[in-house]
């Protein structure tokens, strides 16, 4: 089970932050022990030479006298070891005889560490050990063994386990927050470093949302060494994706070509005679126009002329609503349009009025006393939504009526390839088209690419 707090950042920068925070707080931390044994060891190191002098020191002055005794050519109960029950201490014992500090006030030593052997005879430097004072208190102890006038003497001196502890105490306490400072500090500069790092690929995010918009047709070669080969291989798919939609248009010109002249005979081949209703000849006029559309727009990209990418909604729509208004004066629609004057879309007019020509049409044709158009802005795209309040689609027929030919009421006129042909349309340039039943009746939403100018 892996808990919601220890989850994984799911940005660059994020994984960053935390791996270098991570990294940043256990180096602080074992940072933090090395001083801490660091000053310790200063510390000990201190106490040692403490000790070791107060040895020598004691071993100079010792003498043995004519009856056997050790005694003291000087007195060095010096302070520290000049305080009672101060744990700063020294001894001296031997077979014979003991002397101690002042400090001690006649008690004895308890022996701390290991039993001298030959081995710190021949060394001659003393060896470290631990033990208590009559108070319970623990002491840290220097011990040297040696000979003094052929007798063999053990010098002890002792310090406060405190002695050792506390200066390490202290300056842990400045030691803490002055790690602290620099955690911080290296935090702040790493948040620093990633936010300075990633820019370049915020950048190409901004530059490929540029091309993806229209305002630029290739990335720049970018100013980071790494970043540069990415550039250039999208730089080679946008240059392979317009020699590709430039052969496809090329493709669909010569396939335009090749059905302009069938369609011319059918048009001369339809009369009165065989067609009465004219409804075929209407058929083919709309086929032709479609045809002649898609060569103009192939010759455009051909002769490298950009088409129109910049159309303002509105007036197609109150073009589109006043034609249609007229064609079904009869049903006397309440027609609103909720679009905004500068709301714009990057696309051809033509392709503009065939679309929204279409769904505007069939909401006329099933809308019952109202259509409602509107238009929302959601980052690159416009979404507009077409309302009837007619009787709607079922549920499992709505994909159905994208299927060329489908008529899903036959009782109603119409060729059936409307929506297949808007949908078609949307898609080329990056859009969709969703059918839905709503609470007020059916919904016709549309979204297409926003211009570079227009917005809403």
């Amino acid at each position: 089970m892996r808990w919601p707090c220890l989850s994984r950042p799911t940005s660059i920068a994020g994984r960053l932050t935390a791996f270098s925070a991570a990294f940043v707080a256990g180096a602080i931390l074992l940072a933090s022990v090395i001083l801490w044994f660091i000053v310790a060891g200063v510390v000990r190191e201190q106490i040692d030479q403490r000790l070791d002098t107060q040895i020598e020191g004691v071993r100079s002055s010792l003498t043995v006298s004519e009856n056997g005794q050790l005694t003291m050519a000087s007195q060095l109960d010096g302070p520290p070891f000049d305080r009672p029950n101060s744990g700063w201490y020294w001894q001296v014992r031997s077979e014979t005889s003991t002397l101690s500090s002042r400090s001690l006030e006649r008690r004895a030593l308890k022996p701390g560490g290991r039993q001298a052997d030959w081995r710190d005879l021949a060394s001659a430097r003393p060896r470290p050990g631990e033990t208590e004072d009559g108070n319970g208190r623990g002491l840290y102890t220097r011990t040297l063994s040696t000979r003094i006038d052929g007798q063999l003497v053990q010098i002890t001196a002792s310090a406060p386990e405190a002695a050792l502890t506390d200066p390490a105490f202290r300056s842990l306490m400045w030691l803490v927050p002055a790690m602290a400072l620099l955690g911080i500090t290296l935090l702040i500069g790493t948040y620093l470093q990633v936010r300075f790092g990633l820019k370049p690929l915020k950048r190409l995010t901004t530059d490929i949302a540029e091309v993806s918009a229209g305002n630029r047709s290739t990335l720049p070669e970018g100013e980071v060494e790494e970043l540069k080969p990415v550039a250039t291989e999208i730089n080679r798919l946008i240059a392979l994706n317009e020699r590709r939609l430039e052969e496809a248009r090329i493709h669909f010109a010569n396939m335009a070509h090749g059905l302009k002249t069938p369609v011319a005979s059918l048009t001369l081949g339809l009369n009165d005679d065989n067609d009465a209703s004219g409804g075929l000849r209407n058929l083919v006029l709309r086929i032709d126009r479609r045809i002649r559309h898609h060569l103009a727009d192939a010759r455009k990209s051909t002769a490298g002329q950009p088409s129109d990418r910049h159309v303002l909604l509105r007036p197609r729509l109150d073009d589109l609503i006043l034609v249609l208004s007229n064609i079904y004066r009869d049903k006397a629609l309440s027609v609103r349009c909720e679009v905004e004057d500068r709301a714009g879309i990057r696309c051809d007019p033509e392709d503009v009025d065939e679309i929204l020509g279409n769904l505007l049409d069939n909401a006329f044709k099933w809308a019952s006393t109202a259509v409602t158009v509107t238009s929302t802005r959601t980052g690159g795209l416009v979404a507009i939504t077409i309302t009837d309040d007619g009787p709607g689609i079922a549920e499992d027929r709505i994909n159905e009526a994208f299927q060329p030919g489908m008529r899903l009421d036959e009782s109603v006129q119409g060729s059936g390839f409307g929506l297949g042909i808007s949908k078609e349309i949307v898609e080329l340039y990056g859009g969709t088209v969703t059918l839905q039943n709503s609470k007020n009746g059916f919904q016709a939403i549309v979204t297409l690419p926003v211009s570079r100018t227009g917005s809403s």
